[in-house]
């Protein structure tokens, strides 16, 4: 019996690797000292950052660059942000562009979404250890129940979890201190794209997950027309896809 291969739905689908390409450009172009956006160096909380942007300047730039209306500047800025090229320093959870004086910072080439670097249990649970060392126990709710979840999943290298934690916050702690608040702020920005807060859309969800709502609840969404259509689509596409029998499975 031949066991057809199931189709790719993995980073390495082509029309999502095309789209980010595509992105990557304009973000290059967003950063030419020449024609980019103008950045500048700006305070937060008790230090300062450099080469942060506003989403004002962005949804300007946008909309001059590709010669669009406001309304899809503002898409395009959303999916820029959403996919984790730009990140907000202020409310870092909330993934969407806002057209005002909210401050912003072009994301590191290391953790774009087209380097492929798997968002692995381990390194997740090393940055978690980490944060929850640096805040002394102050983690947010999700990122609390993702720490248990991982803790219970990886509990066999746990102690290894903790040992890189420890050290990765002793060589943060001997950076200068705005070098250390900017690569803190890329890494929180990668794994809120990663591993997005419960309720929040995940940009980067792919296959057959497009075609329903993981966060929508069954009990209060009302029951339209589209929702019975993406209901029906994700059943008929979870019937292609192939089947082996456990016999022919476990007999090699």
């Amino acid at each position: 019996m031949t066991i057809n291969k199931l189709c790719d739905y993995s980073q390495h689908y082509r029309p999502r690797m095309a789209c980010l390409k595509k992105i990557e450009s304009l973000v290059v172009e967003m950063q030419d000292p020449n024609n980019g956006i103008k950045t500048q160096t700006q305070r937060l909380v008790i230090t300062t950052i450099p080469h942060a942007i506003t989403g004002l300047d962005l949804l300007q730039w946008l909309a001059n660059r590709l010669q669009v209306e406001t309304e899809e500047a503002q898409n395009i800025g959303n999916l820029v942000v959403q996919y984790g090229y730009i990140y907000p320093l202020q409310d870092h959870k909330n993934l969407i562009l806002k057209p005002d004086g909210s401050l912003y910072r072009f994301q590191t080439p290391y953790f774009w979404p087209a380097q492929q670097w798997p968002a692995e249990d381990t390194d997740y649970a090393i940055y978690l250890a980490k944060k929850n060392i640096r805040k002394k126990g102050m983690l947010e709710d999700y990122e609390k129940d993702n720490y248990n979840m991982l803790h219970k999943r990886i509990n066999h290298k746990w102690d290894f979890v903790v040992m890189q934690a420890k050290e990765q916050y002793r060589a943060g702690k001997e950076r200068k201190k705005a070098d250390r608040v900017v690569f803190d702020c890329q890494e929180r920005a990668y794994w809120v794209v990663q591993k997005p807060p419960t309720g929040t859309v995940n940009a980067l969800e792919y296959g057959l997950n497009r075609f329903t709502d993981p966060n929508a609840n069954p009990v209060t969404e009302k029951k339209t027309y589209d929702f019975y259509r993406r209901e029906i689509i994700f059943s008929q596409q979870s019937l292609m896809k192939s089947r082996v029998k456990s016999s022919v499975s476990i007999g090699g």
